[in-house]
């Protein structure tokens, strides 16, 4: 993938970034303050691994990868129409199925915008 905005970083916005690593922890959920605008990949919906600009109030922390901080979370606002896969119409957890086909991956560069909070409630 291409991150125009990971490219374009200066010598201090890089080293924010990466001092950003320290305060984060793998597996844990963060709040956004304030939201995120970033490039994400969507897991369900007709654009599935199309990459598009989503904003995020909260995400789950997955590790820093070549220089980019990647969380999983849903978009605010989703209204995304997400059509039940072939084969799981009478799945009995169909729900919560359509529900993490809402997630989406993402990457956050942390240069002086927004700031992750680690979330009190620690829930999907």
């Amino acid at each position: 993938m291409q991150f125009p905005e990971r490219d374009a970083m200066t010598v201090e916005q890089v080293a924010a970034n990466n001092a950003a690593q320290e305060q984060l922890v793998r597996g844990k959920y963060y709040r956004f303050e304030p939201p995120v605008t970033a490039t994400a990949v969507p897991t369900g919906g007709s654009n599935t691994c199309a990459l598009e600009k989503c904003t995020f109030n909260r995400g789950w922390y997955m590790g820093l990868v070549d220089g980019n901080h990647i969380f999983q979370g849903k978009p605010v606002n989703d209204q995304r129409l997400i059509p039940v896969p072939k084969g799981y119409e009478n799945a009995p957890d169909l729900d919560e199925i359509m529900e993490q086909l809402r997630d989406s991956y993402f990457h956050v560069l942390f240069i002086g915008g927004s700031a992750a909070v680690l979330d009190p409630c620690q829930c999907h």
